[in-house]
C-alpha cells in the first residue's frame, strides 16, 4: 500500500488524478442505478438495460484509466498506439456485458461470482491492454507481486459490487458504487506500482503535461456527456414508470369509488324500487278486498244503496290514482335505468328534426307548473325565437332532469328555463335561486350512482343517473353540460349544442355545396 501511496505521490499529476478519482465515482453510481434497476424489468427489457449499464460502464472504466495514465509523469517522452487503446475501450464494454449479463440474468450466487470475475478481468485486461499501448522511450520493468494483486483486487471488489447490487437494503447503492469504483481504482494504481520506467534518452525531452491535462479534460467530458446520457435514459425510464405506477394507483382508486358507489346506488335503487312496489302492493290488496270490507261493514239485512257504490268507486279511484302514480315512478325507474345502459353500450340513436326552442320550452312549462305550485315556486321561460336541429325527444330528456332536480332538491322560490342561439350554438340553461351546491359535488354531479348533498338529504330520492344521462346525450349532439353553483344563492345549469341551430345548419349545408 505505501509503495502504491508512494508512486501515486510522487509520479503522477495529483490534479488529474483527483479529475479521473471523481470520474470513477461518478460512472459507478451511474452504473449502479442503471444494473439495479436492470434487475427489476422484464428478461427482454433487462436486456437493453443490461447493454446500457455495461457501455456506460465500460466508457467509464476505460475513461477513469486513460486520465490516469495521462497522469502519469515518468520523465520520459510517451505516445499511444490508437489502435490499442480503442481495443481496451471495446474490451472493458465486451468484458462487462458478459459480466453483467451473467451475474443479472441468473440470479444465482454462483453466477454473481462468475459475473464479478468476469467483470474484474474485463477491468485488468482494459488497463493492460492500455499500457501495452502505452509507448514510452525507457526500460519497463514489471513487478509480477503488485500486477497479480492488481488483478486479484480487482476481481473481488467487482464481485462484492455485485452482491451488494443484488440485495435491497438503506445503503446498497451507496455500498455497490464505493465498491465498484475501488475495484476500478484499486486495479489501476496497484498496476501502476508495478510499471516502472527507465529513461533511455534523458536529452530526448518530455511531452507536454498541459496537453495532457487538456486531452484528459475533454475525455472526461465526453464520458461525462456519455455517462450522463444513460443517466438521463434511466431517469426518464424512472419517471414514466412512477407515473404508470400514479396512473395505476388512481385507477384502483377510480375503481373502488366506482363499486363503491354502485354499491350505495344498489342501496339506493332498493329503497326506490321497494318504495312504490310496496304501494302498488298495499293498494292492490286494498282494492281486490275492497267490495268484502264494504259488505262487511253493513248491518243485517242492510241493502246496498247507490251511496255505497258512489263510496266504493270513490276509494277505488282514490287508490287507483295512488297505485297509477306509484306505477308512473317505477316506470321512470326503469326507463333511466335502461337508457343509461342503452347508452353506455353506445346504442343510443338520435332523431334529427327541426322545432321550435321556443314551443319546447312552453311545453315543459305547462307540463311542470302543478309540481311548482306544489313546491311554491315561481316557473318562468325565456327564450330567442329560433329553431333547433336536433332530438326533440332527447333535448326534451335533457331539460326534464335539470327541471325535475331543481324542483325537486332546490328549495327554489324561482326557476327560469332560457333557449338562446349564442353564434353556432344552441344554449339551453335552467337556472334557479335555492340552496345551491359546494364546490366539491360539482365535481362528480354528472358521474353515474353519484348524487349532490342537497339530493341525498332529499325526501324526493332519485338514483343518481339523471345527470349522467343528461351529460351524455348533450355529448351524442357533440355539445356538453357546463354547471355553476354557488351555497345559498342558486345553481344554473347550461347545455350547449353546437351548430344545432337549424338556420347555422342550413347556411352551412348550402355553403358545402
Amino acid at each position: 500500500m505505501l509503495t502504491v501511496a508512494h508512486s501515486m505521490h510522487s509520479d503522477h499529476d495529483m490534479m488529474l488524478v483527483l479529475l479521473a478519482a471523481l470520474l470513477c465515482v461518478f460512472g459507478s453510481w451511474v452504473f449502479t442505478n442503471l444494473y439495479r434497476h436492470a434487475l427489476k424489468q422484464t428478461p427482454r427489457l433487462a436486456l437493453l438495460w443490461y447493454f446500457m449499464t455495461a457501455v456506460t460502464s465500460g466508457i467509464a472504466i476505460w475513461c477513469t484509466h486513460f486520465i490516469a495514465i495521462l497522469a502519469y509523469q515518468p520523465d520520459a517522452p510517451v505516445s499511444f498506439d490508437l489502435g490499442l487503446t480503442f481495443a481496451s475501450l471495446l474490451i472493458a464494454i465486451l468484458g462487462c456485458t458478459l459480466g453483467i449479463l451473467i451475474a443479472g440474468m441468473f440470479r444465482f450466487w454462483i453466477t454473481t461470482i462468475i459475473g464479478g470475475v468476469i467483470l474484474g478481468l474485463a477491468i485488468s485486461a482494459m488497463h493492460y491492454t492500455g499500457m501495452v499501448a502505452y509507448r514510452v522511450e525507457g526500460m519497463i520493468h514489471w513487478d509480477e507481486n503488485y500486477l497479480i494483486a492488481s488483478v486479484v483486487f480487482a476481481m473481488l471488489f467487482a464481485t462484492f459490487a455485485l452482491f451488494f447490487g443484488a440485495q435491497n437494503g438503506k445503503f446498497t447503492t451507496l455500498n455497490m458504487t464505493l465498491t465498484f469504483a475501488a475495484a476500478i481504482i484499486g486495479l489501476h494504481f496497484a498496476g501502476m506500482a508495478a510499471f516502472h520506467v527507465t529513461p533511455t534518452n534523458l536529452m530526448a525531452g518530455h511531452s507536454n503535461p498541459a496537453e495532457f491535462k487538456l486531452l484528459a479534460l475533454v475525455i472526461a467530458g465526453t464520458a461525462a456527456l456519455i455517462v450522463l446520457g444513460g443517466l438521463f435514459t434511466y431517469f426518464i425510464e424512472n419517471r414514466t414508470r412512477m407515473e404508470n405506477i400514479d396512473e395505476l394507483r388512481q385507477a384502483r382508486d377510480e375503481a373502488r369509488n366506482a363499486s363503491r358507489a354502485k354499491s350505495e346506488f344498489m342501496s339506493v335503487l332498493s329503497h326506490e324500487l321497494r318504495t312504490p312496489l310496496t304501494i302498488i302492493n298495499g293498494y292492490a290488496s286494498f282494492l281486490t278486498n275492497l267490495k268484502g270490507h264494504t259488505i262487511a261493514k253493513l248491518k243485517p239485512n242492510e241493502p246496498i244503496t247507490k251511496v255505497h257504490f258512489d263510496d266504493l268507486g270513490d276509494q277505488t279511484e282514490r287508490y287507483g290514482g295512488r297505485i297509477k302514480s306509484a306505477g308512473d315512478h317505477l316506470l321512470a325507474i326503469i326507463n333511466e335505468l335502461l337508457d343509461y345502459t342503452s347508452i353506455e353500450l353506445n346504442s343510443i340513436k338520435l332523431n334529427r328534426t327541426s322545432f321550435q326552442a321556443g314551443d319546447l320550452l312552453a311545453e315543459l312549462q305547462e307540463q311542470f307548473q302543478g309540481l311548482a305550485r306544489e313546491k311554491q315556486s315561481s316557473l318562468e321561460i325565456e327564450f330567442d325565437e329560433f329553431n333547433v336541429f336536433a332530438d326533440r325527444g332527447r333535448c326534451k330528456q335533457i331539460l326534464i332532469n335539470l327541471l325535475g332536480n331543481a324542483l325537486k332538491f332546490s328549495s327554489a322560490s324561482s326557476i327560469r328555463m332560457r333557449a338562446r342561439m349564442i353564434d353556432d350554438t344552441c344554449r339551453l340553461e335552467v337556472e334557479d335561486n335555492g340552496c345551491g351546491m359546494p364546490a366539491e359535488d360539482l365535481e362528480r354531479i354528472f358521474q353515474a350512482f353519484i348524487q349532490a348533498e342537497t339530493a341525498t338529504k332529499s325526501a324526493e330520492g332519485g338514483t343518481g343517473l339523471g345527470l349522467a344521462i343528461s351529460k351524455k346525450l348533450a355529448a351524442a349532439h357533440d355539445g356538453d353540460i357546463g354547471v355553476e353553483s354557488t351555497v345559498g344563492v342558486g345553481t344554473k345549469f347550461t347545455v350547449d349544442l353546437p351548430e344545432c341551430a337549424s338556420v347555422i345548419v342550413a347556411e352551412k349545408a348550402l355553403a358545402a355545396a
